[in-house]
């Protein structure tokens, strides 16, 4: 076998090496992406069970701003959502302040 076969042969077995391996990431964000679409809970066991070599080659932050972005607007509505008081005293909904008081809505950890 002469060189230039080897090299050819060689050429092709890496493209071929390298299309397989990028079809197999882009089916990995694929599904990333899907899942990050679902529940929390979905998400959750989702991503239990990628390996930590994993989240190295997903773009997250990118990713997870779409998936998760909403389709609010400057000057649109808050949905409405009904949650329980902090004191469990009671529930509440945000439909019950519209039109009567200002309300503002705090998102963040304060541990």
């Amino acid at each position: 076998m002469g060189v230039t076969r080897r090299r050819v042969l060689a050429s092709r077995v890496l493209l071929g090496s390298a299309t397989t391996l990028v079809c197999l990431w882009l089916g990995f964000l694929a599904f990333i992406g899907w899942a990050m679409r679902q529940s929390p809970e979905t998400f959750g066991r989702v991503m239990s069970k990628v390996p930590a070599p994993g989240y190295l080659v997903l773009p997250f932050e990118t990713m997870w701003t779409q998936a998760r972005g909403g389709h609010l607007r400057a000057g649109d509505a808050a949905p409405d959502f009904d949650l329980d008081l902090y004191d469990k005293s009671g529930r509440v909904q945000l439909a019950s302040f519209r039109g009567k008081e200002p309300v503002v809505l705090v998102f963040g950890s304060y541990t």
